[in-house]
């Protein structure tokens, strides 16, 4: 029996400040196209790529179509294709109103339902050739909404200076178009459920010493049993984990803390460095007692730091100990540039953005939600470059390179 096919099309959308297609950039450890075809194979979907549809319109016959700047989990479409088997009409994804959809929101360019919940750009044709004719924004608008059951769980959080609290969700359901590094970010920190549910699945005994470990001795037993590392990593027995995913190749040192995160191939977390809700794609290096929360870099990252938060790093990006990378606006919310305007992102707290191998040096400081252009090298112009010949008995400073005699 012929599989049902996929049809991906290329939404010719790049996101700043890295300039790569969305479907080449990292959520979590590993590239959204990858996410796509992973879910395809998932749901039983053989994925055909179609440049252009109107010069080789697809098979005669139903399809499922989605553009390559969408993400989604194998949940979500494997959900989706099941409430659709049967369908007669175009049919397009939709997903209820919940906490990990309002944190997805800001910047995204979605069809809103009528009573809450909105449409993405996964579809379902009875007649896939349609796509020679129709345009995205059409097939979009006319197709009838097919409202996944979502099975969220959220956790309350409470935020610093005040007196409410957010919730931060919990669900293998996730469908965003991919449109802003902020997405890529927030994306990045849902993903880390979905691996941690991924891995699960590989070993479902071990549900039954959670749920043990938790009835006897409460959360934090139970999440030190949630720790999966792959056998050909090293783990310091100093180091303390809970709630991960250690991947191959992996060197987590002597008292070390990964909590809440997800860690791809060959990243090498130092000496009484905290990691704590991040994912880091391969290669990714933290330099020893850095602190890093709720962040996510892509390949090859070197990021050392003494506390970042809410942070996105590009390939390569280099960030050392004393930069400032600011996550908090004390009055109002964070705003971030979009498609040519200053946007809130609805939140008073967000870190910085940084483009493949940017590096930022000493004694830099970067205001929340700014993204910092691809190979940009900032560095503090206080640095002293020339010296006079004795500087005993006496106070100096350093003015534009030189050190004078200060009073």
């Amino acid at each position: 029996m012929a599989l049902l096919p996929a049809y991906r099309l290329p939404s010719n959308k790049t996101i700043a400040p890295f300039g790569d297609a969305a479907r080449k950039l990292c959520v979590g450890t590993r590239p959204i196209e990858a996410w796509q075809a992973e879910a395809c194979r998932a749901a039983g979907l053989e994925l055909v790529d179609l440049d252009d549809p109107t010069q080789k319109p697809p098979a005669p016959g139903p399809g499922i179509v989605f553009w390559d700047d969408v993400f989604f989990t194998e949940m979500a479409l494997r959900q989706f294709v099941a409430d659709t088997l049967r369908a007669t009409v175009p049919s397009i994804l939709a997903l209820p109103d919940s906490p990990a959809g309002r944190a997805l929101a800001p910047l995204q360019d979605v069809r809103a339902l009528d009573g809450g919940g909105h449409a993405f750009d996964v579809l379902f044709l009875p007649d896939a050739q349609v796509l020679a004719r129709e345009t995205r924004e059409n097939l979009r608008a006319t197709a009838t909404p097919v409202l996944l059951a979502l099975r969220e769980r959220s956790l309350p959080l409470r935020l610093p200076r005040e007196d409410r609290t957010v919730e931060a969700p919990l669900t293998a359901r996730i469908v965003c178009h991919v449109e802003h590094w902020v997405h890529l970010l927030r994306l990045s920190q849902l993903s880390i459920g979905v691996a941690l549910i991924d891995a699960l699945k590989t070993d479902p005994w071990r549900i039954l010493r959670i749920r043990w470990a938790a009835k006897r001795g409460g959360p934090w037993a139970a999440a030190r049993k949630l720790v999966f590392v792959h056998p050909s990593a090293e783990v310091h027995p100093t180091a303390d984990l809970e709630a991960c995913v250690i991947g191959p190749g992996c060197v987590v040192r002597a008292h070390a803390h990964v909590h809440s995160s997800v860690i791809g191939n060959n990243v090498d977390i130092g000496d009484h460095a905290v990691v704590v809700g991040c994912s880091l794609a391969d290669g990714v290096q933290v330099l020893r007692a850095s602190y890093l929360a709720h962040c996510a870099a892509m390949e090859k990252a070197t990021l050392g730091n003494y506390k970042v938060q809410l942070s996105l790093f590009g390939k390569s990006a280099f960030l050392t100990t004393s930069a400032l990378l600011l996550d908090a606006k004390l009055e109002g919310e964070v705003s971030v540039e979009h498609r040519g305007r200053i946007v809130s992102v609805g939140t008073p707290y967000l870190g910085v953005c940084l483009g493949h191998r940017a590096a930022i040096g000493a004694q830099i400081a970067i205001a929340p939600g700014r993204a910092v252009p691809n190979d940009t090298t900032l560095v503090g112009h206080e640095v002293a470059l020339r010296f006079p010949a004795a500087t005993a008995n006496a106070v100096w400073t350093v003015r534009g390179g030189a050190v004078e005699r200060l009073g």
